[in-house]
């Protein structure tokens, strides 16, 4: 099934938390290898606030 994640004009969930909130669930979600579409919908959110997460690398 093929979708593609459209941003919404209204805040989403994520856009609303502190950046602190952000980078603490970025990171659990990385460690839970939680699916690459939810990850990456957290960097687009981090991105946008030009915040990168200190534990961050690539694989």
């Amino acid at each position: 099934m093929d979708y593609y994640f459209h941003p919404s004009p209204r805040p989403s969930s994520l856009e609303l938390l502190s950046d602190e909130q952000l980078l603490n669930i970025y990171d659990l979600a990385v460690e839970a290898k939680a699916s690459a579409d939810f990850i990456e919908i957290i960097q687009t959110v981090l991105t946008e606030r030009n915040i990168s997460s200190p534990n961050h690398s690539e694989d």
